[in-house]
């Protein structure tokens, strides 16, 4: 792999992308069990919403200006949002246990409140 230099930020390094990361990989895990009617429904829209929590902090992270970067993260804080509400229509459908959805649903809380972190920091 290419060494990058010091001066570009590298979206790799935050440990809120690397813990979005986590919650799509985990998401992506769960959905293999959804009912195979649900490809187009429940199953894509979570993937979705999950996907874009990490890939817009990645790309506000590569904006030049502040408030671009800002704005991809607000972004995120609503796909992390969306992705909970995914979660509790397939605890609901009893697609997922309690116990997934506990788990799944304390990651997207954590990452909730450090994109919120993270904004005050930039701001």
């Amino acid at each position: 792999m290419a060494q990058m230099t010091s001066n570009i930020k590298d979206f790799q390094t935050l440990i809120v992308w690397q813990k979005a990361r986590k919650l799509t990989i985990d998401i992506y895990k769960i959905t293999n069990d959804f009912p195979s009617h649900e490809q187009y429904g429940i199953t894509s829209q979570i993937r979705r919403s999950s996907t874009s929590v990490g890939a817009n902090i990645a790309e506000g992270n590569g904006q030049l200006f502040l408030n671009k970067q800002i704005q991809f993260l607000n972004i995120s804080l609503g796909s992390i949002a969306e992705t909970r509400h995914w979660l509790i229509t397939a605890k609901d459908l009893q697609y997922i246990t309690a116990e997934t959805y506990s788990h799944l649903d304390d990651q997207c809380v954590e990452i909730t409140k450090m994109l919120f972190g993270f904004v005050k920091n930039l701001r």
